[in-house]
């Protein structure tokens, strides 16, 4: 309790160092702060309130790199079957690694294709579903760009599909953040992106081997999937989404020096937000008066997990969504106003102070 406590001084500290930062297009920021990362560029972004977490330079254009495939992996699967076969071209061979090394003449279904741009970065299996499906790489671009633009994004340009290197390809870590916030919908995407290792296969009996970039997989037990990219003009990037206790977290970051470094420090302060203020509401709140939180959010249509006393990060979402969607500041924590609000789904009103 004592490091919970520690680690929560330490949050609230930063939180209230955080100058006010208001972005465009609807979305607001809790704050930003000086984090020890060496990424030019981060968001973290809360699905639930949807407000920012954390935020540094979210507007500033860089090269997006690999982490273009996933708005590319978003518009084949909303235009392709996933069973439709795909001839390897000619041209597959000139195209600049990281690659699967498809062979001219092979066949493969548009899934395994669409599994080694996402598992293992391939620019040969991104490059030829895009000519393949747009019939140019022209075309292709021009839908990822008018996908774009319909997520949301202003700062977002393409001219491939792979994110090899371009001055006129550039993109945010907002602009990715948005574009995670919809792809997070999409189950195939998702699948692909939390796999380790694949193995898939041409029509002629060709086997190959996909393993993750994602270094993460391995090394936490909190959920978080993404997609990696590198030029040497822009550093290392990332943009993903982190899955703990019921909470959604989406994560970008653009211009990194130190990828691992950069991530696990944005990790830990989006777990320290989270665990400060569970420690707050359990220090507000005997195990009595949660159970009677729980019932009431469950009568209010939010699920808080196990109606159990122990005010989790289950239930801290639950707090959450349930302040935002009733006008409330959504803080998670279930000071006055938010008690007086539960009590008309049967809090006791008496135990509101």
């Amino acid at each position: 309790m004592k490091r919970i406590l520690a680690l929560g001084l330490v949050v609230a500290w930063g939180v209230g160092l955080m100058p006010p930062w208001e972005p465009a297009w609807g979305l607001s920021v809790q704050g930003k702060g000086g984090l020890p990362i060496t990424a030019s560029s981060a968001v973290l972004f809360d699905v639930a309130t949807q407000k920012f977490i954390y935020a540094k330079a979210p507007y500033i254009r860089q090269a997006p790199a690999s982490t273009t495939k996933i708005l590319t992996a978003l518009v084949l699967l909303e235009r392709v079957s996933t069973n439709t076969v795909v001839r390897i071209p000619s041209w597959v061979r000139s195209i600049e690694p990281s690659k699967a090394y498809l062979r001219p003449g092979e066949h493969y279904l548009v899934r395994d294709l669409l599994h080694a741009t996402l598992i293992s970065s391939a620019n040969d299996a991104a490059e030829v579903l895009a000519v393949a499906t747009a019939g140019s790489r022209a075309r292709f671009a021009q839908w990822m760009n008018e996908r774009a633009r319909r997520i949301g994004c202003r700062n977002t340009h393409v001219v491939n599909p792979s994110g090899l290197p371009s001055p006129r390809q550039f993109s945010t870590s907002y602009d990715l953040a948005l574009i995670m916030k919809e792809v997070r919908k999409n189950s195939f995407i998702v699948e692909s992106l939390s796999q380790k290792y694949r193995l898939i296969r041409s029509l002629e009996g060709r086997k190959i081997w996909l393993k993750n970039h994602n270094r993460f997989l391995w090394r936490t037990r909190r959920s978080l999937i993404g997609k990696t990219g590198y030029t040497r003009g822009g550093r290392h990037c990332f943009v993903g989404r982190i899955k703990w206790g019921g909470r959604e977290v989406l994560v970008s970051l653009l211009g990194s020096h130190r990828l691992w470094m950069d991530l696990k420090v944005l990790l830990d302060y989006q777990l320290g937000v989270a665990l400060y203020k569970i420690y707050k509401n359990r220090k507000l709140w005997s195990r009595l008066d949660t159970r009677a939180i729980q019932s009431a959010l469950i009568r209010a249509g939010y699920s808080p997990g196990p109606v159990d006393g122990k005010f989790g990060p289950s239930t801290l979402r639950a707090v959450e969504v349930f302040q935002k969607k009733n006008g409330l500041h959504p803080d998670g924590i279930v000071g006055p106003t938010t008690c007086k609000r539960l009590a008309r789904f049967g809090f006791p009103q008496g135990s509101c102070r």
